[in-house]
């Protein structure tokens, strides 16, 4: 299948740009995350879908509230037009705004957030970013949150009960799953249906990049989930080989380390 044209503004590569000559709207405000579980993985895992991610800082005198500076104000369009005021988790509402600073200065001693993990981290040498060439940027679909998500980049034989288990030890259990027939031996891809958009999201954020042992591999796999343009799992098929684009993303880092 070939590679679809790279659109500017929509799936075209995120740069990272130099601190100093950052575009004004690359940092942008995230308010409304769980105060006692959200860590900057977590946020991490969810905005990564729609740009590059250079830093993300909690900010102590206000609980709940990150900052992200993303590869460029694109990178944030993308996140204010699809995540703003989506719902997280049972009761939770996320609201995205643009910033006014122009980048994030490095935080030195970090303090640390209820979960023990420190309340900044650096993402520039992430492998999990998604747009760091246009290659790989043209293979991400840019979608609005669902409570479908396409799962890639995992076992080839991985079944559904195991893929299940999974996403019930982090308490965000799925209805349903439907595996793609297998394109390669390397990996596998599939859908995972959650009972509402908020547990879709939910599930992003706390079981996206992670890792699951393979049999008979040195390194384990790095799953990989995204929104699904699938809007039933009966039309899950119809949309495999469209879905399946994303299954190549990385083809030659298949099992990655699992530090960013």
């Amino acid at each position: 299948m070939k590679e679809p044209p790279v659109v500017p503004g929509r799936n075209g590569p995120v740069n990272f740009a130099v601190a100093a000559g950052q575009q004004q709207g690359a940092v942008m405000m995230v308010y409304g995350l769980d105060h006692e579980t959200s860590n900057t993985d977590k946020l991490f895992n969810l905005v990564c879908l729609y740009g590059n991610v250079a830093r993300i800082k909690f900010l102590k005198t206000k609980e709940g509230t990150a900052m992200v500076q993303m590869g460029d104000s694109v990178a944030v369009e993308r996140c204010v037009q699809h995540l703003n005021n989506i719902p997280v988790g049972n009761n939770g509402k996320i609201q995205i705004a643009f910033s006014k600073q122009n980048f994030l200065s490095e935080v030195i001693n970090p303090f640390s957030l209820p979960d023990h993990t420190p309340s900044f981290k650096e993402y520039t040498g992430s492998k999990n970013n998604r747009f760091l060439s246009p290659a790989q940027a043209s293979k991400n679909r840019i979608q609005p949150p669902s409570k479908i998500l396409h799962f890639f980049n995992t076992p080839p034989g991985l079944t559904d009960e195991q893929l299940i288990g999974i996403f019930n030890i982090k308490e965000v259990p799925p209805t349903s799953v439907r595996m793609f027939p297998l394109k390669t031996e390397r990996s596998s891809s599939g859908l995972i249906e959650f009972s509402n958009i908020a547990q879709a999201v939910l599930a992003i954020m706390k079981c996206n990049h992670l890792p699951i042992e393979g049999k008979g591999t040195k390194f384990p796999f790095i799953m990989k989930l995204c929104f699904s343009s699938s809007k039933s799992m009966n039309g899950a098929w119809n949309n495999a080989a469209s879905e399946g684009i994303v299954e190549k993303e990385n083809d030659v880092d298949v099992k990655m380390n699992i530090l960013n």
